[in-house]
């Protein structure tokens, strides 16, 4: 079989290549040089405003007459002004600094929806950046794109900003929210019923319809639980393991969190963690909640849940686990999780072509009359029909996707892994949960087989090299699409541990963890096991030569 090289141009959408609502990653965005934003064509609106979000936000910047300074991004969340002030002045906040009378904030109504604007120097973008790149709650492709035809509307809602930027702002003016539809509704019910098929043990409660809350992103939805979890029990988070970028970040805003990154068998992390718990109630202090993957990104390891619930329960804090590179499908963790967060944009979508996230509330949690009288009280709907109808149409055939899923990436799981420990092999350790020394706590969860549906072990895998020239080699000939996405029809190769050292990380803190710079992560798709395993041959081939030439 002859390998054929990605023809996709840089900064295009991973094909096949749709007129419109590409709001998907592309290349290594947001961590290559800036020469090359100019070619990016489709990008996360998360990430940077491009396409319709951009044209929306340009609209918004010259009808307010914003500086010609000033960058302006639109946000759906009215509390997006105490969150851009606390980010982009926090005491963590590295060069280039704001300070207050930087960030202007404006109010705006269009055909009924409510945007509140967030303007910021242009010289000082990497400071802010992060507000929307780790809060999820920006305009996606599709709202903005509704909003464009509806622009003329356009009028500015008046509040008192107290000086625009300064760190008392007046009384924000309430959000309008959007609509919901019927596809919101569908959407819940098929997540409900995915969450009850073949439960791993008895549930005392079965999860009902209106404990699932849609959001426009999966960080929307991880912001989302933050600020419950934060609102019921003031204090410091715990991440647990490896977890997302714009997942560490925000974390990393909360003072005192505190991180256990080496949850592998023989790190020792639940009696690690039980320590800090101790001495955080000694000292009488509250931990607000953990946060996990499950498994974790990239380095799929699965932490000990049963332990990590029996001293939650021990010490009251709340569990808070991401699911998604795990899924519905595979993993049943409701007897463990107070809440569940995923990204939907992943495999529960599969098709790179729309955004969301949601939270679930786990009814047999003792933490859970608390969570819910806190969502429905504060929680109003800020997912788009469009996206909402789009994500459903999308993940109509999601268990059948995952099927393919879970085969494509054991067999590349299993190809590299017959490499591991031979003479003159590059490949150092298979990263994927059945290879995995803490494959046990992933069995643990692992739903049982029905006729409908056998669960695996998810679409993610990594695959570290003996030497970073040798996982550059594999990288730069390993003839997939490249870029950060996972779960979607295209097979997707990132280098992720990249991004640690780019966004100023220490990478040997991130190293002792096990998150390598010489690893490569793949997100498999759709593709034929045969066509996958001989696009990894021949990556493999261009490793083994840079092993042999000894470069480091």
């Amino acid at each position: 079989m002859t390998v054929q090289e990605i023809p996709t141009e840089f900064g295009h959408a991973i094909p096949p290549r749709r007129p419109s609502h590409n709001n998907r990653p592309c290349e290594e965005l947001g961590y290559s040089p800036r020469s090359l934003f100019q070619k990016i064509k489709s990008i996360y609106p998360r990430f940077l405003p491009f396409g319709h979000a951009q044209a929306l936000s340009k609209e918004i910047h010259q009808k307010l007459a914003f500086p010609p300074t000033h960058g302006c991004h639109p946000f759906t969340q009215p509390d997006i002004f105490s969150v851009a002030q606390e980010h982009a002045f926090s005491h963590r906040r590295k060069e280039p600094k704001l300070v207050p009378g930087d960030l202007i904030f404006k109010v705006v109504d269009i055909a009924g929806v409510r945007l509140y604007c967030v303007g910021f120097p242009m010289a000082k973008t990497p400071g802010v950046i992060g507000v929307w790149q780790n809060f999820g709650t920006g305009v996606s492709t599709r709202l903005a794109e509704h909003l464009l035809t509806k622009v003329d509307t356009l009028v500015e809602v008046p509040f008192d900003a107290a000086g625009d930027g300064d760190l008392s702002i007046g009384k924000v003016p309430t959000a309008t929210h959007l609509p919901e539809t019927a596809a919101h509704q569908a959407l819940r019910e098929r997540i409900v019923g995915l969450l009850n098929r073949a439960p791993v043990g008895p549930q005392s409660k079965a999860v009902a319809i209106d404990d699932v809350y849609l959001y426009p992103t999966g960080m929307a939805a991880i912001y989302g639980s933050h600020r419950a979890s934060m609102q019921l029990r003031k204090g410091p988070a715990v991440g647990l393991g490896a977890i997302f970028t714009s997942t560490y970040f925000l974390l990393g805003e909360i003072p005192g969190f505190k991180h256990f990154g080496a949850c592998d068998a023989q790190s020792g992390v639940m009696d690690k963690l039980e320590v800090y718990l101790q001495a955080e109630a000694e000292a009488g202090r509250k931990v607000s909640y953990i946060f996990a993957e499950f498994p974790s990104n990239p380095i799929l390891v699965s932490p000990d849940l049963k332990r990590l619930r029996q001293l939650a329960d021990q010490y009251g804090t709340i569990v808070v686990i991401d699911d998604t590179v795990g899924s519905f499908c595979n993993i049943d963790i409701l007897s463990v999780a107070d809440v569940i967060v995923t990204s939907l944009t992943k495999s529960f979508s599969g098709y790179a072509d729309v955004m969301g996230g949601s939270i679930i509330l786990n009814p047999s949690s003792r933490n859970y009359p608390a969570l819910k009288k806190f969502h429905r009280e504060t929680f109003h709907n800020e997912y788009f029909s469009g996206d909402a109808e789009k994500m459903l149409a999308n993940s109509a055939d999601y268990l059948a996707r995952s099927t393919i899923l879970n085969r494509n990436a054991a067999a590349i799981a299993g190809f590299f892994q017959a490499h591991v420990g031979n003479a003159g092999s590059p490949v150092r350790k298979v990263l994927y949960p059945s290879v995995s020394d803490t494959s046990a706590n992933y069995a643990a969860v692992m739903r049982p087989a029905t006729a409908e549906f056998t669960p695996g072990y998810g679409c993610l895998l990594s695959i570290e090299f003996t030497t970073l020239a040798a996982a550059r080699a594999f990288y730069d000939n390993l003839h997939v699409h490249q870029g950060p996405h996972l779960g979607a029809h295209r097979t997707i190769a990132f280098s992720y541990n990249i991004i640690w050292e780019k966004e100023g990380e220490d990478r040997e803190f991130h190293a002792g963890y096990g998150a390598r710079v010489e690893q490569v992560r793949i997100a498999v798709g759709l593709e034929g096991v045969e066509e996958l395993i001989e696009v990894c041959k021949e990556g493999l081939r261009f490793a083994v030569a840079a092993a042999k030439e000894g470069n480091p």
